[in-house]
């Protein structure tokens, strides 16, 4: 459970992550999530297992949504031209269960986190709506740079640094839709304020990235080289690795919001409760403890 102390934003990446480690141990059947994500990916699999030859790479990740396998693994290049996925006519089935599985697992870690209890169907039903209406945001951002790709080829080269800007800039966004109870808007705004504020928000996006990077060294030669066996033996591998970052995200995100409000004071909460603001802990479903009643 989270410490009653003063939140401390800028606990060093390593540091926290050895506590979100002790937490998701705990909590191994939350793992099933990210091991669902990584085996229910049908590109990252086909791209992975269409490898020839020895491959090995570097991936460095940020924090924009909870981590799977695919987050810790640098798949080989499809080569030049547009490739349209062909699981496409199945997006909509893949972002609904998408939404789900975030909803309940962000929902499910911030009540671990605060009450040492979680109920993973509650928080599905609660916080679907508006993780679906994120994700329809993030899946329609992504269309459009494709189809901007294709009618101006050399704006292709611009994807790279611009996914990696936009994921540094609203990573908190969807934990803040858990955390705060904000809407996708409001979440939106407030991880730009911190991402240009830099700070706590900057450093641990680079202790993410650079965590991401050296295991993916591994998880790479593993999960690409060694067919269906590898992608398995990886997922299942990253699965607690995963549940650990989404933990340690999640109570990142809650530290920079307690100080957040901390300094504003008790005025300012007051206004954004009189503005229809809500925090999950005032859920009327809730019992005294915060859990479900």
């Amino acid at each position: 459970m989270v410490s009653a102390d003063a939140p401390a934003t800028d606990t060093p990446f390593a540091e926290r992550f050895e506590a979100a480690w002790e937490v998701a141990t705990d909590a191994l059947p939350l793992a099933v999530v990210p091991l669902m994500s990584s085996l229910t990916s049908p590109d990252d699999v086909e791209r992975a297992l269409s490898s020839t030859g020895w491959h090995g790479g570097i991936a460095f990740g940020l924090p924009a949504s909870p981590p799977d396998l695919w987050s810790f693994v640098s798949l080989p290049s499809r080569g030049p031209g547009l490739h349209v996925s062909p699981t496409l006519s199945l997006l909509p089935v893949v972002v609904a269960v998408q939404a789900a599985l975030v909803a309940g697992l962000l929902g499910s870690v911030h009540q671990l986190l605060s009450t040492g209890t979680y109920d993973f169907v509650r928080n599905v039903k609660r916080y679907f709506v508006r993780v679906l209406g994120y994700q329809l945001l993030v899946f329609g951002v992504a269309l459009a740079g494709v189809a901007i790709g294709a009618v101006a080829g050399p704006l292709l080269v611009l994807a790279i640094p611009g996914y990696f800007v936009l994921a540094y800039l609203f990573y908190a966004a969807p934990y803040l839709l858990v955390v705060e109870d904000l809407g996708v808007g409001a979440a939106l705004a407030r991880s730009y304020e911190w991402a240009t504020a830099a700070g706590p928000y900057l450093s641990y996006a680079v202790g993410y990235a650079v965590f991401t990077a050296i295991v993916s060294v591994f998880v790479t030669v593993v999960a690409v080289n060694f067919g269906p066996v590898g992608i398995l033996v990886g997922a299942v591998a990253t699965a607690p690795l995963a549940l650990a970052l989404t933990v340690a995200t999640t109570e990142f995100v809650a530290d920079m919001a307690a100080a957040e409000r901390e300094e504003s004071g008790p005025g300012d909460a007051e206004r954004r409760r009189e503005s229809g603001w809500t925090d999950d802990r005032d859920d009327p479903n809730d019992g005294p403890d915060g859990s479900p009643r």
